[in-house]
């Protein structure tokens, strides 16, 4: 019996996810993105972090990307621990224009997705949870945390799913599909190295949440 109503609840779930997908794809009218800056307005300093190289993505990184804006930078903080920040931003979702999980871009350009977190950096300006990704990535023989979430209308989701849920009712309640993938990642070697860059990352995240509502509209 329980095996029989978990087996109607995923029909019923998955059945939701493709209709939301249709509409996405298949609803007309103008999106009224609020106001925001570029991203490459971006603090070249935030924190003890230091911006020491702005990465220009090429034509055809472009192409797959589909962003609308983009910020693609190396931070350095006081410590000399390294922070590889990456955001993309859509001002709709509409039409196959998506977001791209790290979870299909990281595995394809060779790197093993290993142990997995979620953090809870607080709640949102309406109270609602924040949470953030958190996985061990390696590639020969080279560790790194990789930190990553949606951000979009207010909203900062963890889970591929939820984000396309929330985009799905926001696109109902709000008219509004924009959003960005934000991702932090950063080296380390060792189990202390980790614990550090991962206290470290986890600061400069915080910084960023305080101050990507200008780029990322709410």
């Amino acid at each position: 019996m329980k095996k029989d109503l978990r087996l109607i609840f995923m029909v019923i779930i998955l059945s939701a996810a493709a209709a939301g997908a249709s509409y996405l794809m298949h609803s007309s009218g103008n999106e009224q993105v609020p106001q925001r800056e570029d991203l490459n307005k971006f603090p070249e300093t935030t924190g003890n972090w230091t911006m020491t190289e702005d990465r220009q993505l090429t034509a055809g990184e472009m192409r797959e990307l589909k962003a609308d804006d983009y910020l693609s930078r190396t931070y350095r903080s006081s410590e000399g621990l390294t922070a590889y920040l990456f955001i993309a931003f859509y001002s709709s979702q509409r039409h196959r224009q998506t977001l791209h999980s790290p979870q299909n871009c990281l595995p394809g350009s060779g790197w093993t997705m290993g142990d997995h977190r979620i953090h809870s950096p607080g709640n949102d300006s309406q109270g609602r949870r924040r949470e953030i990704n958190e996985y061990v990535i390696e590639k020969d023989g080279s560790q790194m945390l990789a930190f990553y979430w949606y951000h979009g209308r207010g909203r900062v989701d963890a889970g591929d799913f939820t984000g396309r849920v929330h985009t799905i009712s926001d696109a109902v309640m709000l008219g509004r599909t924009d959003g960005a993938i934000v991702r932090v990642i950063t080296p380390f070697s060792g189990a202390e190295s980790e614990n550090r860059a991962r206290a470290s990352a986890l600061a400069l995240i915080d910084q960023l949440l305080a101050g990507l509502d200008r780029y990322i509209p709410r």
